[in-house]
């Protein structure tokens, strides 16, 4: 184990035995699949089994509100929406709605863990949770994708899978790109680039790493990755997130996985992180004092195969929330 993933263990083993059973998840369905050309993402959080998910938190000492899809897919009718630009109005409505839940999740003292549906979502997840905590450009976030999603509207044109809205988050959090987005949650700028790292990313357009690279986004490609091991990216990744921040966060890309253990995805590529090399190095961040909300996007349960997307997020949560075991030093 590294430095940095031996001082989260003893936070999060601290702040255990001082909270006990008192760490409380939200587990929030964000039904919307309005940002991308695939609606149907928008069926991922229905599709998961929530009787197991509960049970799996409530044995890790953790009490759990399943609320559920939040009804985003009935926002219009899709016959007659069949263009990017159609579909910006359910889109911001969408990231509206979770924005609000995701402030009222953590100001009842729960952590949201949200549900996707697209990964526009992110826009209303950590908007959401930067308002509530204050911590504007002052909250960490560590992001697992195959993609940047690091689009404005003026660069959208360039990404193969449509240019739609899932592709700009990054830049609409950071305070960048339409004006309709950046402002989900309020005019402030939500993230800074110094706290935010992206680990895993192979499939992108120039105009997107022109922009990580302008803003100085620290970005840990797959093949530095591969070539570095996840646990030492992540390590780098989570030391950015707690440095000079009040509090962090995670959002994960499903697409950032191989397709063996993800397949049932939005937006799918041909390589990605193994989840036996991730599930491990997670383990417990949850526990972390500072950390305040989990985002797992882009679940397309038709596209699934032997539900393995759909156990891969059910271990992805688990191992998040796993609860640390204290060690007595001899």
């Amino acid at each position: 184990m590294t430095d940095q993933s031996q001082l989260v263990a003893q936070l999060a083993a601290a702040h255990a035995a001082q909270r006990g059973a008192q760490l409380r998840a939200e587990i929030i369905g964000f039904d919307s699949g309005w940002g991308c050309r695939d609606f149907r993402t928008e069926d991922g959080p229905l599709a998961l089994a929530a009787d197991s998910l509960q049970l799996r938190l409530r044995n890790q000492g953790v009490e759990c509100k399943w609320r559920g899809p939040l009804g985003l897919k009935f926002l219009a009718n899709h016959a007659e929406y069949t263009v990017k630009e159609q579909t910006l109005a359910p889109t911001l409505e969408a990231v509206r709605r979770l924005a609000n839940h995701v402030q009222m999740s953590l100001r009842q003292g729960s952590v949201p863990v949200v549900i996707g549906g697209d990964h526009s979502s992110a826009i209303g997840t950590w908007s959401g949770a930067t308002a509530a905590t204050n911590a504007f450009e002052k909250f960490g976030l560590i992001w697992l994708d195959a993609h940047l999603d690091a689009h404005t509207y003026e660069t959208s044109h360039q990404g193969k899978w449509g240019g739609w809205w899932h592709g700009q988050p990054v830049t609409a959090l950071l305070g960048q790109g339409l004006p309709e987005l950046r402002r989900v949650g309020g005019n402030a700028v939500k993230l800074s680039p110094r706290h935010l790292s992206i680990i895993g990313p192979h499939s992108f357009e120039p105009a997107e790493v022109a922009f990580v690279e302008r803003h100085n986004i620290r970005v840990f490609f797959l093949e530095e990755v591969r070539q570095r091991g996840f646990a030492a990216c992540f390590d780098e990744a989570l030391a950015r997130a707690g440095n000079g921040t009040d509090y962090f966060g995670m959002t994960v890309d499903l697409d950032a996985f191989q397709l063996a253990d993800a397949p049932g995805v939005g937006s799918p590529e041909d390589k990605g992180l193994v989840a036996a090399e991730v599930l491990p190095i997670i383990k417990s961040l949850a526990w972390d004092p500072r950390f305040r909300a989990l985002e797992i996007a882009e679940f397309n349960p038709y596209q699934d195969v032997q539900n393995k997307t759909r156990q891969l997020i059910e271990k992805l949560i688990e191992s998040v929330f796993a609860k640390p075991l204290l060690k007595i030093d001899e």
